[in-house]
């Protein structure tokens, strides 16, 4: 058995079925995305730039010019269009296969772009080891990945592909890392001075709130300084001047072209004006205003709607230790104040919406996570600390299990109707009590079921099973064998089978893969 645990070839056969489960088919078997609604918004970014070579959202808005972003005639997207521009390349290049396919569902262009962001999920984490391994060394890929994994964050690049976040997390932790090898190369000091900016740039664009981005050069320095050189000043590098003088302009560039007007005021944009100040009102007293911002501040770690002590438990630690040490540690004051600040800065958006945003998790807080493992490796390192270790460990696993069960059973599916949340809000799309439910959820077979049948697992399972038997012959079969199989859904997702080409799942399968050898090369420590 240990034998088997060490060899490759299993390991990376284990990995690869863990993608193919974890992969959904939910946002993947359609034809194209339909206006409107905050997924569509970043795919009409992308495919103004990579099919129409322009910024003109005539093409993507035909009859919905009223429904998203309009000033005086000038019409796009309310969504930023940072994921547009790092997702249109791989929109562009599957559009070029689209020539050899004749079947427009999943088609090329969609595959590609509902796997950028898979890619920037695993590019994000081989940065996040590699900075560290550049540290500390002896790093554990294996709890990195658990840490990630874990966290929520991968329901954005595995199911929900067509949304920022995996794209947040990205160029955030590019710009960490770029600050990084700015401090500790020799060589390119010049080349990551200039690209810093770029990569802030970046991380703005994908969500201009984000403000954060901007100190993360100097909490780069504060939390690794004993491992680069003391003399190397970054507010001192030209390039550094010269590529934020780019970044400034770029971005006036994007905005006049895009709204009529240079703005950065993100509210102008997404229709939000006014939520800030009805937010700081304070009309019923100071004291009430930050009571019930503490309250609304502890739902947000515990509450059963996803609270993030259950489901996103990095976030919860190093949030914990980031409080603990700004308030009783006398050393690297500045380095927590920061950091105090920029936790502080996401997790005001969250109480000013009192939601979880419509969607897995609280997914306005997961652009923390690449800061939050760096934080949690910064603190813990080098401390017998087994206790955050053990929470880590097995609330990591929690949180992988919910990306499973997630949308399973009644109890785990986020409403279609208005429901009170956690916050005391009126809203659809939420479930108050998904803890209970996730819980439930494992007691019921269906849910099995479903977790097989909506992943790309089940779906090459399903797909061979045609090819042998014909749809009306499994069908039969499978009635047969007493699961409950003959209603409308089950049969229009065969035939939905039975219409994609066997060349998109081989190249999905080789695409994971790639990937699965890649990262057990990691693992054992062979990079």
């Amino acid at each position: 058995m240990k034998n088997l645990i060490k060899n490759k070839n299993f390991l990376s056969l284990v990995l690869l079925l863990f993608f193919l489960l974890l992969l959904k088919i939910d946002y993947r078997f359609i034809e194209q995305w339909n206006c409107c609604q905050d997924d569509h918004d970043y795919f009409m970014h992308a495919e103004t730039i990579a099919l129409d070579f322009d910024l003109d959202y005539s093409n993507q808005l035909k009859g919905n010019e009223e429904k998203r972003f309009n000033n005086n005639g000038k019409i796009a997207p309310k969504a930023f269009i940072g994921t547009g521009l790092l997702s249109a390349p791989f929109l562009f290049v599957g559009n070029l296969f689209n020539y050899f396919s004749s079947n427009s569902l999943m088609n090329f262009g969609l595959l590609f772009y509902s796997l950028s962001s898979v890619v920037y999920l695993f590019l994000t984490i081989i940065m996040i080891y590699k900075l560290l391994n550049s540290v500390y060394s002896n790093i554990d890929f294996k709890f990195i990945f658990l840490l990630i994994f874990g966290s929520g964050i991968p329901y954005f690049a595995f199911e929900r592909y067509s949304m920022s976040h995996i794209f947040e997390i990205f160029t955030i932790m590019l710009t960490i890392y770029f600050s990084h090898m700015f401090y500790k190369s020799n060589e390119k000091n010049n080349f990551y001075a200039f690209f810093i900016p770029i990569a802030i740039l970046l991380a703005i664009l994908v969500r201009w709130v984000n403000y954060y981005a901007f100190i993360l050069p100097y909490i780069t320095f504060l939390l690794f300084k004993k491992a680069y050189k003391k003399d190397l000043l970054l507010r001192y590098n030209k390039y550094f001047f010269g590529g934020a003088l780019l970044s400034v302009l770029i971005f006036s560039y994007l905005s006049k072209t895009m709204y009529g007007v240079i703005t950065f005021n993100p509210q102008f944009v997404y229709g939000t004006s006014g939520m800030l100040d009805g937010y700081l009102d304070t009309s019923e007293g100071v004291q009430y205003f930050l009571l019930n911002n503490f309250k609304h501040f502890i739902n947000i770690m515990f509450t059963k709607e996803f609270g993030i002590f259950w489901f996103s438990p990095i976030i919860f630690i190093a949030l914990v230790l980031v409080i603990y040490n700004f308030l009783f540690k006398k050393e690297n004051k500045i380095l927590y104040l920061l950091l105090s600040i920029s936790f502080a800065q996401i997790f005001t958006i969250v109480l000013i919406w009192k939601s979880t945003a419509s969607s897995y998790g609280f997914r306005y807080l997961f652009n923390l996570v690449p800061l939050s493992i760096l934080i949690f490796y910064h603190y813990a390192k080098n401390k017998n600390i087994q206790f955050i270790n053990y929470y880590l460990y097995v609330f990591s696993i929690i949180g992988i299990l919910s990306l499973f069960f997630f949308e399973t059973t009644e109890m785990t599916q986020l409403s279609i109707v208005n429901e009170v949340n956690s916050f005391g809000r009126e809203l659809r799309f939420t479930e108050p009590n998904y803890l209970i439910g996730f819980i439930n959820s494992f007691t019921f077979f269906d849910s099995y079921l479903k977790i097989f049948t909506t992943s790309f697992l089940g779906a090459i399972f399903f797909k061979l099973l045609i090819s042998a038997f014909g749809v009306s012959s499994l069908i039969s079969f499978l009635t047969g064998l007493g699961l409950p199989v003959e209603n409308q859904d089950f049969i229009d997702y065969l035939d939905k089978l039975n219409q994609i080409e066997y060349s998109k799942f081989i190249f999905i399968i080789l695409f994971f893969i790639y990937f699965s050898i890649k990262f057990v090369k990691y693992a054992q420590n062979e990079t």
